[in-house]
């Protein structure tokens, strides 16, 4: 049977394609939302939806405000708001808080609408659907392995591993909350993928005074995640780098690259990164700071990007001097948090030393 979604529930999944035909046509384009008072409306509903985003601690209501067509309206504007910042950490943890609240809202749901009670012990008619519609294939209590590997291959937990699955006739045998999970992660892989949209550069001018306020709120969140600056937590693969500097050495394209994202992310400026590379053979002043200010997001196409995984790291042969923390972690900025958080005397948050809330790196 077709899925036929309520309003209400397309506002719960508005990345559907179901939600954005129930919308077209109900509002004027984007240019000449912004020149009138329910534009404004909706775009504070977009802000107020990234930064629930970059908000350490998400909760989410049972009730969305507002009518769907406007929550649907708010989170294709968030879209285009983070496509003009061009963070890919950013963009990150939109498409992951996405997915988050569409868990949620698929958890939820079958508990407030009749219609989506259990038949047959613990199959679930919602979480069927919804997977249909984002074009895997989830039966009662299996799924096929094609659809299933490419689905956990980004997830870490022992009990995805195929290794650990019961495999038969090509299927692979899952659990209920594994369903909700597995449509989860569907659900972000297909919105990083999408992200960001080529918005026409009149628009994001457009848009500049909330991209600027955004970007505001975001560094100030990244500075209380992160704190002041505490070499001695740094993990060892960038405390390698550092050193390598300090001795005069010049650090491959890789390690300036993942020297620097990292550096700038826990909250050096840039003049302060530029000064690091003063002892580099090779160091150019007026070069050295256009690199920086590229890398960071200050200049040219203003891409800030991304420190690396661990496992990029190993690629480029970064990854050096492991320690023990190092075996519990997947990103150098999990090691560099945790790390602080035990010389403060406070372990390490459930999930962080997975890398959690930090950002797929990107391949640059």
């Amino acid at each position: 049977m077709e899925y036929s979604p309520s309003a209400k529930e397309l506002s719960h999944f508005p990345f559907l394609k179901k939600a954005q035909d129930h919308v077209k046509g109900r509002f004027a384009s984007v240019d000449s939302l912004l020149k009138d008072k329910k534009g404004e409306a909706l775009i504070e509903r977009a802000l107020v939806r990234v930064q629930g985003a970059i908000t350490p601690k998400k909760t989410f209501a049972p009730v969305v405000t507002g009518t769907p067509e406007e929550e649907i309206a708010g989170y294709a504007l968030a879209r285009i708001i983070v496509s003009c910042v061009n963070d890919r950490q950013l963009i990150e943890r939109l498409t992951r808080y996405e997915a988050e609240r569409a868990y949620y809202f698929l958890v939820k749901e079958e508990d407030w609408n009749q219609n989506y009670l259990q038949e047959d012990g613990e199959y679930s008619r919602l979480c069927v659907a919804l997977a249909g519609e984002l074009g895997i294939r989830i039966t009662q209590d299996r799924m096929p392995l094609v659809d299933y590997v490419e689905l956990v291959s980004p997830l870490h937990e022992d009990r995805f591993h195929l290794v650990n699955r019961r495999l038969e006739d090509g299927f692979v045998a899952i659990k209920k909350d594994e369903r909700y999970e597995l449509v989860r992660e569907r659900i972000r892989l297909l919105l990083r993928r999408d992200l960001p949209h080529k918005v026409p550069a009149a628009l994001c001018e457009q848009l500049s005074p909330r991209v600027a306020q955004l970007k505001k709120v975001y560094q100030e969140q990244m500075l209380q995640q992160f704190g002041t600056i505490e070499e001695s937590a740094f993990p060892p693969c960038m405390q390698a780098l550092v050193t390598a500097l300090t001795a005069g050495t010049n650090l491959s394209h890789a390690g300036r690259f993942s020297l620097t994202t990292f550096l700038h992310t826990i909250g050096m400026d840039v003049s302060g990164i530029a000064a690091l590379y003063a002892r580099s053979p090779d160091f150019d002043p007026e070069k050295t700071m256009y690199q920086v200010e590229h890398i960071t997001g200050r200049g040219g196409s203003g891409t800030e990007y991304t420190t690396p995984a661990c496992a990029a790291m190993r690629t480029t042969g970064l990854c050096v001097h492991r320690d023990p923390l190092c075996e519990k972690i997947g990103h150098p900025l999990s090691y560099y948090k945790v790390k602080k958080r035990d010389r403060m005397g406070k372990g390490p948050k459930k999930g962080e030393e997975k890398g959690a809330e930090v950002p797929t790196p990107s391949s640059t």
